[in-house]
C-alpha cells in the first residue's frame, strides 16, 4: 500500500512539473504574421501566421508552427541575453526574393539560428555576402 501511495504521489508530481513547463513555454510564445514565403531548415514555408515558442526549458530548441497546414519545425539555436528588453521582433536575411529566418528576439533573449545548407549554397553560388536584413516587429 505504501509503494502504491508513493507511486501515485510521484505521478502527480510529474504531472505538475510537465504542466508548469508547458505554461512557461506558452508564456514565451511569439505570434508573427510573415507576409512572404521563407526558408527554414532547408524547407520553404508559405506566407502566413506563425507561432514561435521554446521546445525545451533551456530554450536551445525552438518550435515554429504555422497556423495553416504547415508541420512544426524544430530549430536548434544559440541564446544570449536581450540587449533591448521588450522589443519583440523576428529577423530574416533576404537575397533577391528569397528570405531565410535568421533569428528572433523575445522579451528576455536574443535567439540566433545557424545558417541553413540551402542559404550557404545560395551565398556561395551568387557570391552575395551582403544579404539585406529584414526585421518584422511582433505585436
Amino acid at each position: 500500500m505504501k509503494k502504491q501511495l508513493i507511486a501515485v504521489m510521484f505521478a502527480f508530481a510529474i504531472g505538475l512539473v510537465i504542466s508548469a513547463g508547458e505554461t512557461s513555454a506558452q508564456s514565451q510564445a511569439l505570434r508573427v504574421d510573415v507576409p512572404f514565403s521563407f526558408s527554414l531548415n532547408n524547407k520553404t514555408l508559405p506566407a502566413g501566421t506563425y507561432i514561435v515558442k521554446p521546445a525545451t526549458d533551456n530554450r536551445l530548441m525552438w518550435r515554429v508552427r504555422g497556423t495553416g497546414q504547415t508541420p512544426d519545425t524544430l530549430l536548434l539555436a544559440s541564446l544570449s541575453s536581450a540587449k533591448e528588453p521588450g522589443n519583440l521582433r523576428i529577423i530574416f536575411r533576404r537575397y533577391g526574393e528569397r528570405y531565410f529566418l535568421t533569428g528572433f528576439k523575445t522579451t528576455s533573449y536574443d535567439v540566433a539560428l545557424p545558417m541553413s545548407g540551402s542559404e550557404k549554397d545560395l551565398r556561395q553560388s551568387t557570391g552575395n555576402d551582403l544579404a539585406k536584413l529584414i526585421t518584422l516587429k511582433i505585436k
